[in-house]
């Protein structure tokens, strides 16, 4: 059963970087100036690596937060919120 998958963060550049973290990289869009990826899941387990990599890239890049949400459930994933531009 295929499950629809929407990750929603600040902007669509941030949108982006997380898109850079998902195979095959998902089209982005810009709603009301979050960043939108719709995307689709097929199992259970491609949903946790969806969610495990959404983890991942709001770190690795330092990103203020991602929501995912899928079915009737939503996770938000919280960085540091500095979006890798850090004070000199």
């Amino acid at each position: 059963m295929s499950v629809q998958v929407i990750i929603e963060t600040a902007s669509k550049a941030d949108a982006e970087l997380i898109a850079s973290e998902l195979q095959p990289s998902p089209r982005v869009e810009s709603w009301r100036g979050y960043g939108i990826i719709r995307l689709g899941s097929r199992t259970t387990s491609e949903t946790a690596e969806l969610m495990d990599a959404v983890a991942e890239g709001v770190q690795r890049h330092d990103l203020a937060w991602a929501r995912v949400r899928y079915d009737d459930d939503e996770r938000i994933f919280r960085g540091n919120g500095r979006n890798g531009h850090h004070a000199h």
